[in-house]
This record gives C-alpha cells, sequence and structure tokens, in this order.
C-alpha cells in the first residue's frame, strides 16, 4: 500500500485487525479515543471502551488529504518538512497540532488515561511530551506507548503491554 495523507480516515485493513488481535491490553478507568476511523475501529476492535475526544483527533491536511507525496509539489512539501510553523496545504500547522496535544497532555495526566489513536496523533504525543522534533518520532500501527507524568517531567516507555 503506498503512502498516502490522510490515512487515518480509512477503515482498518486485514493487517491492521490482525494487530489488533495481538493486544493484550489492560484499561485505565478512564479511556478517550480519538474521532478518526482508524482509530474508532481499533477502539472496538481491542475492546476499549471510551468516549470521543475531538483533540486527540489527526492533523487536518486540508488539501492534502487522499493525496501521495508524489502528488504533492516538491516545494511544499519540502516547506512543511522545514518549518513547522507552516500549513502549505491549507490544514493545520504542525505547531499548532502539537500545542493542542500539549494542552490536552497537561489536562490528561491529572487521572489514569488511556489513548487511542492514529499513528500521526500518537506521533505528535510522544514529540509533545518529551520536547522531540515531531519528526524525529516514529510510532508503529498497534503500538503500545505509556507516558507518565512524574515531577513534572514525562517518562516514555515503549513496548508496554498495558494502556
Amino acid at each position: 500500500m503506498a503512502l498516502r495523507f490522510g490515512a487515518h480516515d480509512d477503515p482498518l485493513d486485514k493487517r491492521g485487525r490482525a494487530d489488533c488481535a495481538r493486544l493484550r491490553l489492560s484499561y485505565p478507568d478512564t479511556v478517550r479515543i480519538a474521532p478518526d476511523r482508524s482509530a474508532t475501529e481499533t477502539a472496538a476492535a481491542i475492546g476499549a471502551d471510551g468516549v470521543i475526544d475531538n483533540a486527540l483527533k489527526a492533523l487536518d491536511l486540508g488539501r492534502w488529504k487522499g493525496l501521495t507525496p508524489d502528488q504533492i509539489d516538491p516545494m511544499d512539501l519540502g516547506e512543511w518538512f522545514g518549518d513547522p510553523g507552516t500549513s502549505p496545504h491549507g490544514g493545520e500547522c504542525i505547531t499548532a497540532f502539537l500545542a493542542r496535544l500539549t494542552d490536552w497532555l497537561d489536562t490528561a495526566w491529572t487521572v489514569d488515561v488511556g489513548a487511542v489513536v492514529a499513528c500521526g496523533t500518537a506521533q505528535g504525543l510522544v514529540a509533545a511530551a518529551t520536547g522531540a522534533s515531531f519528526w524525529s518520532v516514529e510510532v508503529v500501527p498497534a503500538g503500545v506507548i505509556d507516558l507518565e507524568r512524574r515531577g513534572g517531567r514525562w517518562r516514555l516507555q515503549l513496548g508496554s503491554t498495558d494502556f
């Protein structure tokens, strides 16, 4: 399958459903689910009962949604990858996306909360929590990430089996 912008709104494919079937998770009392189709279908497949949280929606890629990278002007792609404050696609810039996720983290961490989100949103949550560049974080589908706030700092655990 070719990379397409906005794939978070595609239904889970056979591989996605198989990835979900392999997960063995325990859930906190509070689970938030992104409104994106990939997140809602994943939540249903893994039995995560929660509420839709629009603050966790995927990055709005504007007019690039559904396009492959070779369908986009290389200058626009270069601008987007080079400057997180720009949005040549007409949607949300990376800076605003990370600010939205930082706000969510600042309120969500006061309780034990699980989140089911699209890969790009998980990438953004890790970047927002750790201060890493959005582009330096890679998250695999059906990956489990444990972020825990301790002493004003985020602790990141990858490959956790609990969420």
